[in-house]
């Protein structure tokens, strides 16, 4: 994955997880259903690999290493994909310093939406 993929499916997996973190379940429910349509309508294509919705994060629960699993699974056939269930306390309550909010209005090269876990890519 290059540095382009990477930012697009760090943005695309944090857009993802602040819908499931902002619905009542509902979003959950659906992803569960047919996670490939869902993952799909968020940008992201699993190019036809199962889905494993793992909603509770353990020791593969990074940034890093969910990104190395959903490249892994793409080629494997079958994508680990963590969306745990709430958001993380010690992200309720960020907030952004003037130079993150300028990257954010200015269109910066990372959009990073700063997931779980997130070793951040900028």
């Amino acid at each position: 994955m290059n540095q382009q993929e990477r930012t697009q499916f760090v943005t695309k997996y944090g857009q993802l997880l602040s819908q499931a973190w902002s619905e009542d379940g509902k979003f959950i429910a659906a992803l569960k259903a047919d996670p490939s349509k869902v993952l799909l309508e968020f940008g992201l294509d699993p190019q036809g690999a199962q889905i494993n919705i793992i909603t509770t994060i353990q020791e593969d629960g990074s940034l890093e290493d969910q990104i190395r699993l959903w490249e892994e699974g793409k080629t494997k056939g079958a994508i680990d994909l963590y969306i745990p269930l709430e958001q993380p306390a010690e992200l309720s309550e960020v907030e952004l310093s003037d130079e993150e909010l300028e990257a954010v209005a200015g269109g910066a090269a990372c959009s990073c939406t700063c997931t779980p876990c997130c070793s951040c890519c900028c």
